[in-house]
């Protein structure tokens, strides 16, 4: 990075049509000030960060609602978490969390085509709401999001919601609780989903309670094409858990936390996700496999509320 920082991590990745990676990753300040950071590479490993932050301006109508609404200030800076790029129309959108001492919310902006700034479109949920992607295509005429809101007792869910704008967003549903041991505090979406033939493949982060803290991992599962809402098949077993010592130490302990899956041409996948709040990594693996570990239900079908 071109500043001293206390740490690069969950990043979100998309390969352009042209087949370049773009990154955007949370980048924190030894202040604790939180940036989101484009990064950019030809191959998918050696990354070469901008000169600055990520810009997001706002038109006149909207300055109100972004700096009023979450106490940021001035209009482009302030406290960026957990930025993932989603690919939709022909577009990139930015879904990531803006906190603020109000509080965390979903913020939602267009990328420009150069990926060097980025216009507000609107903050899609009430507070305390986060983990937000979007999927790739519209469904039944509407964009839908996969996003994770609080839940007053320190868990949560995966959730969905649609809206005919990106501005506007209801018929909100659950569509996962936390239910095997590795996740059963809460879980949240980690990645925009991907389309496959057996279903919408979603890639979550669940998170384990125990006597010393919590334990990061990162689960599989299958939605329904065109009903988003519905589980088709949710692995039992975790694909990815701490294991590494750049995983284990860091700024939040035992932490593994995916924010992109990008599918290459061979059928391999790079996996990019956060280690310990600290560091950014990259896993790999195959398509297959992954829709193979959210197909491993243990012989019971799994839909978050329970065996069927």
């Amino acid at each position: 990075m071109p500043f001293p920082c206390a740490g690069v991590y969950n990043s979100g990745v998309v390969k352009t049509a042209g087949g370049d990676y773009i990154m955007a990753s949370r980048v924190e300040e030894p202040s604790k000030r939180h940036h989101a950071w484009i990064s950019r590479s030809r191959d998918g490993v050696q990354f070469t960060p901008d000169a600055g932050p990520l810009r997001v301006h706002c038109d006149a109508a909207r300055q109100a609602e972004f700096i009023d609404a979450t106490k940021i200030a001035p209009p482009g800076l302030g406290t960026w978490w957990d930025p993932r790029i989603n690919p939709l129309e022909g577009e990139h959108y930015l879904t990531y969390a803006a906190v603020s001492k109000s509080g965390c919310r979903i913020g939602l902006a267009r990328l420009d085509r150069d990926f060097r700034s980025a216009q507000h479109v609107s903050f899609p949920h009430h507070i305390q709401n986060r983990n937000a992607v979007l999927f790739p295509e519209k469904i039944g005429g509407l964009y839908w999001m996969l996003h994770r809101p609080q839940h007053p007792n320190g868990g949560g869910s995966i959730w969905i919601s649609a809206s005919p704008d990106l501005h506007f967003w209801g018929h909100s549903r659950p569509v996962a609780h936390p239910h095997r041991f590795w996740e059963h505090k809460k879980i949240g979406p980690a990645a925009p989903p991907i389309r496959t033939a057996e279903g919408w493949l979603i890639v979550h982060h669940g998170v384990f309670p125990h006597c010393n803290g919590v334990n990061y991992a990162a689960g599989a599962m299958l939605l329904d094409l065109e009903q988003p809402w519905r589980v088709v098949a949710r692995g039992a077993h975790p694909i990815l858990w701490v294991e590494e010592t750049y995983e284990m130490i860091g700024q939040v302990p035992n932490v593994v936390f995916p924010g992109a899956v990008i599918p290459e041409p061979d059928g391999s996948v790079k996996v990019y996700y956060g280690g310990a709040d600290y560091v950014q990594c990259l896993a790999t693996g195959t398509l297959a496999d992954l829709v193979a570990a959210a197909r491993a239900t243990d012989g019971a079908e799994d839909n978050g509320f329970g065996p069927a």
